[in-house]
This record gives C-alpha cells, structure tokens and sequence, in this order.
C-alpha cells in the first residue's frame, strides 16, 4: 500500500488564508512558520521516500520546516514547477468581496461558469490549470515508504480529484485549511482518500478554511 500526504502550506504575509494568492511568490508569515512547525511535529515520525513541493516559497520554506524535523533520513526535497498554484491575474491579492465590488462583470463569470471553461482575467485558464495539475500528480507518488507533497489549496483539491477520480465539483468543496493534512492510500489500481482537512496538530493556530 502507498501513501501519499498532501500538506497545505502556512499562512501567508499577505494573508492567504482571505485573499487570492495564485502566481504572486509571497513568504509564509511567522504564523505560517508555526502552523508548518506543528505540522512538522505531526510528521517527524515518518521516513519519507520522497518530498514533493511547488516552487513558490509559501510551499518551498513549509517543506523545508518539516523536512528539518525528521527523526529519521529523509529524502531531499524535489520542486515540481506544474505543482504551483493557479494564477488569478488581476485578481492576485484581492478578497472575494474585492473581486465582486471591482470586477463585478468577471466576477459573475466566474460564479455562472461554475467549474467549466473560466480564465481570470489576465491570468490562467482553469482547465488548463486542472489539467496540469493532474498530469503532475500522476508522477508524485513513489512508494514503498510515504511519500510528502506540500502544496496549495487549489492544487490538493485538483491532486486528490486526479488520483481518486473525484469530480472536481466535488473536490473544491473540501476543506483544506492552510497548515492542514491530507491522506491518500493506493492499494491495487485504486486511490482512497483516507483523511482530508486534519487540523488537530495545529491546536491555537488553526484558522478556518
């Protein structure tokens, strides 16, 4: 049996756990660096085979926090640059309720698309965003031992939807908090998702999704 945990990143200096930071390279804020310190401590007892992360350093610096708490060797971490967040364009930094107020035209686009065809404005396509996502996370998993992806919000909803054959109407209305845990188990030719949204390690710091 393989098994893949998906952690999301900390929170942000700019405050992702309100705003929409896709392509911007923002840092974790210092309650980003605990929230990934208490993840970290969550899993120091695990002997990774392989540490995935996005480029961007939100996910980057999380992954190096839990790395440096591993009680035993662990394997280098390995940027995957399809793993990133989707951009939002001109929308990077803004609130929903920004979006609506200054974008009203897109922003009822947007809610009238659903999950279908939709590009932010000035950014990327959602479908293509999907479907880079989905070749990557075919290459993720590497077995025997788990196998670590520390990834954004967007990107573990469209993972877990591409291993398990979720519909991603589905998946986007999973909650995964930022510091949060998610499991997957391959056993034969199936991919389950065994915990999805685990916060209990972050304790005082968790923020609601």
């Amino acid at each position: 049996m393989t098994e893949l945990i998906l952690l999301r990143h900390g929170e942000t200096v700019g405050q992702s756990s309100i705003r929409l930071y896709g392509a911007t390279d923002i840092a974790l804020s210092p309650l980003g660096e605990q929230q990934a310190a208490r993840a970290a401590q969550a899993l120091k007892a695990h002997s990774f085979t392989r540490i995935v992360t996005s480029p961007l350093q939100r996910a980057r610096r999380s992954a190096e926090i839990v790395r440096a708490a591993q009680t035993l060797p662990s394997a280098p971490l390995e940027i995957l640059q399809d793993l990133r967040e989707v951009d939002f364009g001109s929308w990077e930094g803004l609130t929903w309720a920004e979006v609506e107020t200054r974008d009203p035209d897109n922003h009822r686009a947007w809610q009238q698309a659903r999950h279908r065809q939709f590009t932010y404005p000035g950014g990327e396509d959602r479908q293509t965003f999907h479907r880079r996502v989905h070749t990557a996370a075919l290459t993720i998993p590497a077995g025997p031992g788990p196998t670590l992806a520390v990834l954004h919000k967007g990107v573990i909803k469209a993972v877990i939807a591409a291993l398990t054959g979720m519909p991603m109407e589905e998946a986007s209305q999973l909650p995964v908090p930022l510091g949060s845990l998610q499991t997957l188990h391959h056993t034969g030719d199936t991919w389950r998702l065994t915990a999805v949204g685990r916060t209990d390690h972050l304790g005082d710091l968790y923020i609601p999704d």
